[in-house]
């Protein structure tokens, strides 16, 4: 029974982190665009911030993706 209750949910959790690799993706795509067009020093430190924010965020949904595709069973 928690075999089929897992098989059930593994779907939906690869489909929210598919999208959340996305959002990340593009999150960390303007807050490199941001940082390449400001010259206020506040604001680079800020973007800097986002930047590093950003990554970290990918890389941990990233490794959360890897980690479900790993457990998937072998066809």
């Amino acid at each position: 029974m928690k075999s089929r209750r897992k098989q059930e949910k593994l779907p939906k959790k690869e489909v929210f982190l598919k999208k959340a690799l996305l959002d990340a993706q593009r999150n960390l795509k303007d807050a490199y665009n941001g940082l390449a067009n400001v010259n206020d020093p506040d604001l680079i430190d800020s973007y800097i911030y986002e930047v590093n924010a950003a990554n970290l965020r990918y890389q941990v949904i990233l490794r959360d993706y890897k980690l479900l595709e790993s457990q998937k069973p072998s066809v």
